[in-house]
């Protein structure tokens, strides 16, 4: 009965131009063959005799590194009410080659809603996936070449002006500030390279579970002085006493004071700083609202790109540094702004 079903499906091949498997459901990764479609030899490489004898199972021909994450997916879909699901992954063919895949799975079910089988439509997708490599490196290239030019760009002005006070000083002008600038030039150069550095290298970190009431406590003393300088107000907002994440504690606490940071620097006549914790189902949502002169709506699709600022003095890195630790945590950021009235920067990020 269950043969017949699905054994008119050859005559469709030509219109499908792929495979069809259909291999019984048990647990774990063993997952014999019922039924399979005449093409799977063009296309795999494979008899069809050989799986319908057994001699082959369909877990047997997915490459080992996707086998894994394969069934894990199937286990993932079979537990909720999902008859359909898509998946990509690699197969070994007869010959040894490696092809990705893209597999159109249908769960098929008893009148008792129990799982019996999967039905599955495979296509190579191998030129596809080569395709989308190539796009990647081309750019992963220009990526490169915006930063180099950056780069290139933001060093060039202060090396400009050390060669312009060095000649100076080789035709006998010596002055104090002349030595003052060059100083404050190579601080600068300096400067770039860390926060450039620090987008290049990855990170070796150790993720503790952390509250971060005590985090933010240790920051705002921190600013403590520079705000009551700056007739700045830090208020806080906490929904509970204690807000345990899995972090690096070294990385949240250089976001969150380069937000704080960049928020106190809009803000050159004063005013107040709020900041919220609070727990958003499964995620700790934290806002730093400011009442600074906002960002236009085109500057702000341009935020996190390298040596782009709003600032006079800034390189734009320290705010895609941000965005790199917040996204390998996990999270997100989102900024909302308007011009003249502020801005709230959003930060997302799962809990334990």
């Amino acid at each position: 009965m269950y043969k017949k079903k699905f054994v008119s499906l050859d005559e469709h091949q030509i219109f499908l131009q792929g495979p069809v498997v259909v291999f019984k459901w048990k647990n774990g990764k063993d997952w014999p063959v019922e039924y399979v479609s005449s093409n799977i030899e063009e296309n795999l490489g494979y008899k069809k005799e050989d799986f319908l004898l057994r001699r082959i199972k369909y877990s047997d021909i997915i490459f080992e590194n996707d086998l894994h994450r394969v069934s894990n997916e199937v286990s993932n879909y079979s537990l909720n009410e999902r008859n359909m699901f898509e998946q990509e992954y690699r197969i070994v063919k007869s010959n040894g080659e490696i092809i990705w895949i893209y597999d159109y799975t249908t769960i098929i079910r008893d009148e008792n809603g129990s799982i019996t089988h999967f039905y599955g439509y495979i296509l190579d997708i191998t030129k596809h996936k080569k395709n989308e490599e190539a796009l990647r490196r081309v750019e992963k290239l220009n990526t490169v070449g915006e930063l180099a030019a950056g780069i290139a760009h933001e060093i060039r002005n202060p090396l400009t002006s050390l060669k312009g006070f060095l000649h100076l000083i080789k035709n006998g002008e010596r002055k104090a500030e002349y030595t003052d600038i060059m100083e404050s030039e190579l601080n600068r150069v300096d400067l770039i390279l860390n926060e450039f550095l620090m987008l290049s290298k990855p990170y070796l970190t150790h993720y503790n579970k952390i509250d971060v009431h005590i985090l933010f406590k240790q920051i705002l003393l921190f600013f403590e002085t520079q705000a009551t300088y700056k007739n700045i107000q830090l208020i806080t907002k906490f929904d509970a006493e204690e807000l345990l994440i899995t972090s690096s504690e070294n990385q949240l606490k250089q976001v969150f004071i380069n937000f704080i940071k960049n928020a106190m620097e809009a803000m050159p006549n004063g005013g107040v700083i709020k900041i919220e914790c609070k727990r958003e189902h499964n995620e700790l949502c934290i806002r730093f609202i400011d009442e600074g002169s906002g960002i236009s709506q085109e500057n702000l699709k341009r935020l996190g790109e390298p040596f782009f600022t709003t600032k006079g003095k800034g390189t734009g890195l320290g705010l895609m540094v941000s965005y790199k630790i917040i996204q390998e945590h996990g999270g997100t950021i989102k900024v909302e702004s308007r011009l003249g009235k502020g801005s709230t920067f959003e930060i997302k990020l799962p809990f334990c």
